[in-house]
């Protein structure tokens, strides 16, 4: 279950927070789905909202990963029980390659909420960042880790640190770096298509 749909299950709880939610919904459907850099840019731009998860996930997306872990602190702190705060939270860790907090907030989604398909997608990406196999102990498809690489390649494309972050599982499982190579390859044919003006 996506960010928009957690708050449209939840609209007579938390009304306020589904029009912030929208503003971030295309941008992370984006991000989830390995689009170019400049359109993942593009969507960030257009987040107003200026509470802390709102924030986290727009300086998450125009790459500002000192800025995105400012903000998702801040939302994690303040709405420690709150799925989208340890989403963005997660997310942001793992994008600065802070795996142990990044596995830490998805497992607590996991663990409080149920197997939400963005905390589980970003635990399996926490997984290939280590350079792991792509195993869990929750059964997943081909697709599902071939998403998760996805997830993992676009944020490092956003934070424009992929050459370092490539460097850390070098050593690693060679299922790993090979779904992980395959989305960072189709990433990159994004990002070229995006900057000839095809896309």
């Amino acid at each position: 279950m996506g960010l928009f749909d957690r708050l449209r299950s939840q609209v007579s709880v938390r009304t306020r927070a589904e029009s912030p939610a929208i503003e971030i919904e295309k941008a992370e459907r984006l991000l989830r789905a390995g689009a170019s850099v400049a359109e993942i840019r593009r969507e960030a731009k257009a987040i107003t909202s200026d509470d802390n998860v709102s924030r986290a996930w727009r300086s998450l997306l125009l790459g500002d990963l000192d800025m995105g872990l400012e903000a998702s602190y801040a939302a994690a702190d303040e709405r420690p029980y709150d799925v989208d705060s340890r989403i963005v939270h997660g997310t942001v860790r793992l994008a600065r390659q802070e795996l142990d907090h990044s596995e830490h907030e998805f497992e607590a989604v996991i663990e409080e909420f149920g197997a939400d398909s963005d905390a589980v997608d970003g635990r399996r990406a926490t997984i290939l960042a280590r350079g792991h196999a792509p195993l869990d102990e929750l059964p997943a498809s081909t697709e599902e880790w071939e998403s998760a690489a996805i997830l993992l390649t676009t944020l490092w494309r956003v934070g424009c640190v992929v050459e370092e972050r490539m460097a850390t599982i070098e050593t690693g499982h060679p299922d790993g770096q090979s779904v992980v190579k395959q989305a960072l390859a189709k990433g990159r044919v994004a990002d070229l298509e995006a900057e000839d003006g095809t896309v």
